[in-house]
C-alpha cells in the first residue's frame, strides 16, 4: 500500500486497477491486535513486530508518517483494493481501520475477514487457503476486465 500512496504523491501516478493488500503492518506505531493478538505469537508475534518496525523505522517519533506507516495517509483517489485477514493475525487491525479510512476516502473496497486464520494463512495451508485465495483470483481477474 505504501508503493500505492508514493507512486500516487510523488509520481502522479493513478493507472492501478486494483490493489490485493493482504494482512499489511499499516502502523508501524503499533495497532491493538498487533500487541495483543501477537502476544499469542502463532506465526509473527508482538516482539517480531517490533524489531521490524525498529528496522524499518527506526526513529519513533515518524512512526506515523504516512512514508512509515500508510494508516496515517491521505487515501483518495486510490485504486479498488480487496483487503485480506485472518482473526488471529496480529494485523487484523491495521486491516480493519485501513480498509475504513479507504471506503471513507471515497474508494471502493472489499473486506476479506477469516475467522481462526493466523498471520500468512493463505499460504500456509490452512482450511480458509482456498477460498481466500479464490477470492483474491476472482478480484483480480475482475481487474483484467476493467
Amino acid at each position: 500500500m505504501p508503493t500505492l500512496v508514493r507512486l500516487r504523491d510523488k509520481h502522479g501516478f493513478t493507472g492501478f486497477r486494483g490493489a490485493n493488500l493482504s494482512y499489511g503492518n499499516y502502523d508501524t506505531s503499533m495497532t491493538p491486535s498487533q500487541i495483543w493478538i501477537g502476544a499469542n505469537r502463532f506465526l509473527i508475534g508482538t516482539e517480531d513486530i517490533k524489531q521490524c518496525s525498529n528496522a524499518y523505522a527506526p526513529d519513533v517519533s515518524q512512526r506515523r508518517d504516512p512514508d512509515m506507516s500508510a494508516l496515517y495517509a491521505r487515501l483518495t483517489h486510490m485504486p479498488r483494493a480487496l483487503f485480506t485477514v485472518g482473526t488471529l493475525d496480529p494485523f487484523l487491525d491495521d486491516s480493519l481501520f485501513v480498509y475504513a479510512r479507504w471506503i471513507a476516502a471515497g474508494n471502493e473496497a472489499e473486506l476479506a475477514v477469516y475467522p481462526g486464520a493466523p498471520h500468512g494463512f493463505n499460504i500456509l495451508g490452512h482450511p480458509h487457503a482456498a477460498t481466500a485465495n479464490a477470492r483474491i483470483d476472482a478480484f483480480l481477474i475482475r481487474g483484467t476486465h476493467l
